[in-house]
């Protein structure tokens, strides 16, 4: 790889990390939503397992601390009732 492409590859590589980050976080809403109903009840549970998955290092993170937790429920029952 020539100097002047990896010059390119590292400013975008800074940017496009914390955003993949943020879009992963913000992402679990949305995700929760669509396999539940408005009142919580899983209406695809054939998709619970993959969803754990692919949540499980966000999980791992918010159990740990109790305002995260709170606040990853709220943001999850936010996006339940408006999807």
């Amino acid at each position: 790889m020539s100097e002047n492409k990896r010059s390119k590859l590292i400013p975008l590589l800074g940017y496009a990390i914390p955003i993949l980050l943020i879009v992963y976080v913000l992402s679990v809403g949305p995700a929760a939503a669509l396999i539940t109903d408005s009142k919580g009840v899983l209406t695809h549970p054939e998709y619970v397992s993959q969803f754990e998955s692919f949540y499980a290092p966000l999980g791992f993170v918010v159990e740990r601390n109790d305002s995260l937790e709170y606040l990853a429920g709220q943001y999850i029952a936010f996006c339940i009732e408006r999807f």
